[in-house]
C-alpha cells in the first residue's frame, strides 16, 4: 500500500506545481542545478601519463542522496558490486579482483578496515561527499600498495566562491524507509565551513521468494539505521597556504539474517587536519588522520563478538616543477594500526612506512610519460620495490585522440585476520603479488560554442595474480585456515561512451559504459571449487550500465540501466544474468534564491526477481519520494 501511495502522491504534485513554473534562472542557481557545461565536463575518463581516472562528479550525484555508494559505482562505473541484500553488506569486485585489492579513501586517507582489508559500501552514504575519484590498476600505486583493482577516493571540496548554501533532504520510501540529509555551508573568500548530516532508517521487510519452499516470504529481521554527522572547516592565509580539518563520525545498525536474529553494530570517527602550501613552482601537502572503529556483532547462536581498531595515518606529499617539462612528485606514508579483538589472542599492531616517488615527463606536445616506484616497509619488513611505468601520445594535431599504456608490478600484505584469527591465522602467509599491464584509446571532442562534448574510450588489461590467499578447511579438523594457494589471472576490456549537448532549455546527459572481464583460476588449489580455467566465484564475465538524463526548463527525468551476466557460486551452479532499469522524474521550482525539488524514484523497474549473491534476496519494484530544498547566495 506504501507503495502505491508514495507513487500517487509523487506524480500529482510532480504534475500539480508544474503549473507555477518560474522562467527566471540566473546563473547562480544554473550552478546549483550543476547545468554548467564546465562543471559536467570533469565526470568522463581522464587519461595522465598512461594512467586511467575517472571522476563522478555532484551531476549524477545529486539524484542519489538517499543512496550509498554501492548504488553510484552500479550506475555509473564498471566495477561489480557483490550485494547480500537491500541495506546489508556491499563490497567491490573490480577488474577480476576481490573486496581486499580495492583501497577505498576519503580525501585520500583509506578506511577500509585493517582486520578485513576491505570496506562496506553501505556505510559509505552519498551526501557526505561530492565527488568520487576512481583510479584504475597501476594509477593507484602512488597512493598505496596492494590496490590490484583500483583506488575509490571519496572527496569533499569547499567553494571558496559561496557565502551560504543551505541543502535539506528528505525522502519517502518503500519498505517504511525514511531518509533526511542536511548540508549546510558558509564562509567567504577565506574561511569556508560545511556541515552535514545524513540518517536513514527502514524497516526493510520487501517480499521475496525463499530459495528452499519457493514461497513469498517476508523477513522477520532485516531493518537497519545508518546515521552520521561530519564538519569540514577550511582556511586559506598568507596568499599560498591553505589548512583543513575534517571529522565524520558515523553509526550504522544491520539485521544481515532475514530468519534468525543476526546483527551487525559499526561506529566510526574519522579525523583528519592538513596543511597544504602552493607556489608557482612546488606544493606540498601535509596530511594527519587518526581513524577509530568499534564493531559488535551478535547471532542468537550466542556469539556476541566485539571487534575495535585504532589507526594513524600521516602522508606528506610534494608537487615539484623543476622545469616545464618535468614534474616530480614524492611522497612519504607512515601509518600504525592497532586492534582489540575477540577473534585474537590479544591485542595486534601493524606499522607501515611507504616512500614512493612519481616522475611525469612530457618530450613534447604528442608524448608523455610517468614512472612511479614505491618502497613500503610493513613491521620491519621490507617489501620488493613497486614499479609502474606509463606514457601517453597524441598522433594528431587537430584530433583529441589520445593512446595510453602502463605496466606496473604491485604487492598486497596480508590482512590482520588473515594472520592473526584465532586458532586459524596464518603468520607465514607471504604477500601476495600482480604483474598487469593496460592499453588504452581516449578520444573527445568539444564544439566551438561549447554546448556539445562527446568522448569515447576503450582500454585493455591483463593482470596475473600469484599467491593470492585463500581460506580452505583443513583435513584434520573442522578449522578453515588462510593459505598462499591461489593464482588468478584476470583480462578484460572497457569501454565507454559519454555525451552532453546543450541546446536552448533543453540539455542531454548521457554516460555508457561496457565491461568484459575473464577473471580465471590459473593455478591448482586441489579443490574441486575452483578448477583451473574457470571463472573465479561471482565475477561476471559481461557488465553495463546506461545512463541518459534529459532537462526542459526545471523538469528533469534520467533512466538507469546495468546489467550484469551469470556468475558462478561455489557449488559451481550459474547464478542468471539480470538487468536492471531504474528511472527518475522531477521538476526543480525557482524561487529568488531557493530552488525547491520534488522527485520520484523508481526502483527495478521491471519488478525482477534477483541476487547477486546467491541465497541473499534483492527488492523487486519499489518507490522513494525526495523533496529538496536549498538555498545558495
Amino acid at each position: 500500500m506504501i507503495n502505491r501511495i508514495i507513487f500517487i502522491v509523487s506524480v500529482t504534485l510532480i504534475l500539480f506545481c508544474g503549473a507555477f513554473h518560474q522562467s527566471a534562472f540566473s546563473q547562480n542557481l544554473k550552478d546549483t542545478l550543476h547545468l554548467n557545461e564546465v562543471e559536467v565536463k570533469s565526470s568522463f575518463a581522464v587519461k595522465n601519463e598512461g594512467f586511467k581516472r575517472v571522476i563522478i562528479d555532484s551531476t549524477f550525484l545529486i539524484h542519489h542522496l538517499d543512496a550509498d555508494l554501492s548504488t553510484i559505482l552500479n550506475n555509473y562505473s564498471t566495477i561489480f558490486i557483490k550485494s547480500y541484500g537491500n541495506g546489508k553488506l556491499a563490497t567491490v569486485s573490480f577488474r577480476g579482483t576481490s573486496a581486499n585489492h580495492t583501497d577505498v579513501e576519503w580525501n585520500g586517507i583509506s578506511i577500509n578496515s585493517p582486520m578485513l582489508g576491505q570496506m562496506d559500501l553501505t556505510q559509505v552514504p552519498v551526501s557526505q561527499f561530492d565527488a568520487i575519484e576512481i583510479l584504475y590498476g597501476a594509477s593507484g600505486i602512488a597512493k598505496t600498495s596492494g590496490a590490484f583493482g583500483g583506488v575509490i577516493n571519496l572527496v569533499t571540496t569547499p567553494d571558496w566562491e559561496n557565502r551560504i548554501n543551505v541543502r535539506l533532504s528528505q525522502s519517502l520510501a518503500s519498505f517504511y524507509t525514511w531518509n533526511t540529509s542536511a548540508n549546510i555551508a558558509l564562509g567567504n573568500g577565506s574561511f569556508q565551513t560545511i556541515t552535514k548530516f545524513n540518517y536513514t532508517n527502514s524497516l526493510n521487510n520487501f517480499l521475496y521468494i525463499d530459495d528452499q519452499t519457493k514461497q513469498w516470504t517476508r523477513p522477520l529481521y532485516s531493518g537497519y539505521n545508518i546515521s552520521g554527522v561530519s564538519e569540514e572547516l577550511f582556511y586559506r592565509f598568507l596568499k599560498h597556504n591553505f589548512l583543513t580539518a575534517k571529522v565524520w563520525y558515523s553509526q550504522d545498525f544491520k539485521n544481515l539474517n532475514a530468519i534468525e536474529i543476526e546483527t551487525m553494530t559499526d561506529r566510526s570517527l574519522r579525523s583528519l587536519i592538513e596543511w597544504k602550501y602552493i607556489h608557482s613552482k612546488y606544493s606540498l601537502t601535509a596530511r594527519s588522520a587518526f581513524i577509530a572503529q568499534y564493531q559488535n556483532y551478535k547471532s542468537d547462536t550466542s556469539i556476541n563478538n566485539t571487534h575495535q581498531y585504532y589507526s594513524s595515518v600521516n602522508r606528506l606529499r610534494m608537487i615539484w616543477n623543476p622545469w616545464e617539462k618535468l614534474t616530480i612528485r614524492p611522497g612519504v606514508d607512515i601509518n600504525f594500526d592497532r586492534v582489540y579483538s575477540d577473534g585474537y589472542s590479544g591485542p595486534k599492531s601493524r606499522s607501515t612506512i611507504g616512500a614512493f616517488s612519481e616522475f611525469n615527463y612530457n618530450f613534447s606536445k604528442k608524448v608523455g610519460m610517468s614512472l612511479v616506484v614505491r618502497e613500503d616497509v610493513i613491521d620491519g619488513k621490507f617489501l620488493p620495490l613497486i614499479p609502474a611505468l606509463g606514457f601517453n601520445y597524441n598522433p594528431l594535431n587537430k584530433i583529441n585522440l589520445t593512446i595510453s599504456a602502463n605496466i606496473s608490478r604491485n604487492y598486497r600484505y596480508p590482512s590482520l585476520n588473515d594472520l592473526y584469527w584465532k586458532l586459524s591465522g596464518n603468520p607465514e602467509l607471504k604477500p601476495e603479488q600482480d604483474y598487469s599491464g593496460e592499453m588504452g584509446l581516449t578520444w573527445n571532442r568539444l564544439s566551438s560554442n561549447e554546448k556539445f562534448f562527446i568522448e569515447a574510450q576503450v582500454s585493455g588489461y591483463y593482470s596475473v595474480m600469484y599467491d593470492l590467499i585463500l581460506w580452505k578447511p583443513q583435513i584434520s579438523s573442522s578449522l578453515w585456515r588462510p593459505e598462499n594457494v591461489n593464482e588468478v589471472l584476470a583480462r578484460g576490456i572497457e569501454t565507454g561512451l559519454n555525451i552532453r549537448f546543450f541546446l536552448g532549455k533543453w540539455s542531454l546527459l548521457s554516460n555508457n559504459n561496457y565491461h568484459y572481464c575473464r577473471s580465471t583460476y590459473a593455478g591448482s588449489v586441489q579443490d574441486s571449487r575452483y578448477p583451473i580455467g574457470s571463472q573465479v566465484m561471482f565475477i561476471p564475465i559481461h557488465q553495463a550500465n546506461s545512463s541518459l538524463t534529459i532537462r526542459w526548463r526545471e523538469f528533469f527525468g534520467s533512466w538507469n540501466w546495468s546489467y550484469r551476466s551469470g556468475r558462478y557460486d561455489a557449488t559451481e551452479y550459474i547464478m542468471p544474468g539480470y538487468a536492471l532499469s531504474d528511472i527518475i522524474l522531477g521538476k526543480n521550482f525557482i524561487i529568488k534564491k531557493f530552488i525547491l525539488s520534488l522527485q520520484l524514484k523508481i526502483n527495478n523497474l521491471f519488478d525482477l526477481d534477483y541476487q547477486s549473491i546467491k541465497n541473499y534476496a534483492e527488492p523487486g519494484r519499489n518507490y522513494a519520494f525526495t523533496l529538496r530544498i536549498q538555498f545558495k547566495k
